[in-house]
């Protein structure tokens, strides 16, 4: 068995690309877009294409070096491209849509209950993914910005605060980090969430580094690919693109509708203010957030029959281990805890604090159809339905209380202290990038000064010239 890292190196702008598995766009891939179509009959073809309901009818063409390039003009026209081409493909994107929602339900065997690989819906779907600027934009439909300035500037002009996402890698991208497929797969899906974030928030996102990739050779053809350590967070701004507050982490559908709304109505009612008047405002809301916190955890506490524990120390000056960060993000830790274990990185233990009672509030999380219908699409199958039936049960039982425990996590710990930062007025960082950096160095422990993320001990002797970590030129 052969285990490889696809770790950046210092100065690499791109992770090491792992080896392609099955995807559900792998019907359409093209060599690229002029590999089928030279330039000028592509010119010709697009110059014949009046207004963007066109421009949609053709984002779908067979021919791809066409439809790469009319997906890339209706792109540039922002949400009104993405509106055209719903318009253009309603009754396709609603049959797609109802698809995965009865894939909620579908049995578990190795039928494709979606239909994400007819080459057509395949090819539909690619095109609204590159539309949105996400991947599985199917249930979501949302637009995000890749750029911050003009996020900012359509923020001005609808007079909506924006939420910033800063993840590790490529949100177009199935090995994006852990969380944000978290966020793709059972955040974005929700209803409730998915009108909020439409309606009330200019969408951008940002990758903070290329997401780390692990690959596990198991030398008869079969691999398994996945991405290891990061964090990802939602940052709120007002319509100055000054920042208000952070969403950090994963939570639960409902937790994370609340806590928006939350930030929405601090972004809206202090985007007339400057000076000491926002910074007093914006201290007495934290300051009273950080009360609410400390009063709901004793409640929670009291239910559920356990006396408080301290909370956990930070590490100290050192540049922390990946083994460190790991227990700061419980539903991606389930995924890396073993990985990070067999490249012998030991990984600190979670606390107890919250066991009890995220068991407790596990049972009511609700997911929602399009999640569930995702899930199921994406879930591993050995072909025994019964088996695999059973699998799914208890994957979704221990995501319920994942989910559960980086709520906690995220809003008692993570959350709690950016509500400090703010409380003391002073210690509140005055521009985005400067809170960006610090919520990853201090409180995500993925800190930019390490080009390895935790993933590289000098300390640790494994047979390996240079530890096993090789540079890569990236072109």
């Amino acid at each position: 068995m052969f285990l490889a890292l696809g770790v950046p190196a210092p100065d690499a702008g791109a992770s090491v690309s792992p080896p392609v598995l099955e995807d559900r766009y792998s019907t359409t891939q093209a060599p690229g877009p002029l590999a089928t179509t030279n330039a000028a009959v592509l010119e010709h073809t697009l110059g014949q294409a009046r207004g963007l309901a066109a421009l949609a009818r053709l984002a779908v063409a067979d021919d791809e070096g066409i439809a790469q390039a009319a997906r890339a003009r209706l792109r540039a026209r922002g949400p009104e491209g993405l509106r055209a081409f719903e318009r253009a493909h309603e009754p396709a994107l609603t049959a797609a849509l109802d698809a995965l929602l009865a894939a909620a339900e579908a049995p578990m065997d190795r039928r494709d209950p979606a239909g994400l690989r007819d080459p057509a819906r395949a090819r539909l779907l690619d095109a609204l993914d590159q539309l949105c600027g996400q991947r599985d934009c199917l249930a979501s439909r949302l637009y995000w910005h890749t750029d911050l300035d003009e996020a900012v500037r359509t923020s001005r002009r609808e007079g909506k605060p924006v939420l910033s996402l800063r993840l590790l890698g490529d949100l177009r991208d199935e090995l994006s980090c852990a969380n944000s497929r978290f966020f793709r797969a059972l955040l974005y899906p929700d209803p409730a969430v998915r009108a909020l974030l439409r309606d009330r928030f200019v969408l951008h996102w940002s990758s903070e580094r290329p997401a780390p990739k692990i690959t596990i050779d198991l030398g008869d053809g079969r691999q398994v690919v996945t991405t290891i350590t990061g964090n990802s967070a939602h940052f709120v701004l007002d319509a100055a693109g000054r920042p208000v507050d952070v969403v950090p982490g994963l939570h639960a559908p409902a937790e994370f509708l609340a806590a928006l709304q939350r930030a929405e109505a601090l972004a809206r009612r202090t985007a007339i203010l400057a000076g000491p008047a926002l910074r007093d405002a914006l201290a007495a809301h934290h300051e009273a957030r950080a009360r609410d916190l400390d009063a709901s955890f004793a409640l929670m506490v009291g239910s559920a029959g356990r006396r408080p524990l301290p909370r956990g120390a930070r590490p100290g000056p050192d540049l922390p281990r990946a083994g460190q960060a790991a227990p700061l993000a419980i539903g991606k830790m389930d995924v890396e805890a073993p990985l990070l274990r067999a490249i012998g990185e030991p990984v600190d233990p979670l606390t107890s604090r919250y066991d009890r009672i995220a068991e407790l509030a596990a049972p009511a999380i609700v997911l929602s159809r399009a999640s569930l219908g995702l899930l199921r699409t994406q879930q591993w199958r050995s072909g025994d339905a019964v088996r695999d039936a059973a699998d799914l049960t208890a994957t979704l039982d221990g995501l319920r209380r994942t989910l559960a425990l980086d709520t906690l996590r995220n809003e008692q710990e993570i959350h709690r202290e950016i509500h400090e930062w703010w409380a003391r007025g002073a210690d509140a960082p005055r521009d985005l990038s400067t809170l960006v950096r610090r919520v990853y160095d201090d409180l995500f422990l993925t800190p930019a000064r390490d080009p390895w993320l935790g993933l590289a001990d000098p300390k640790t002797y494994g047979g390996l010239v240079g530890g096993g970590r090789r540079t890569h030129a990236h072109l």
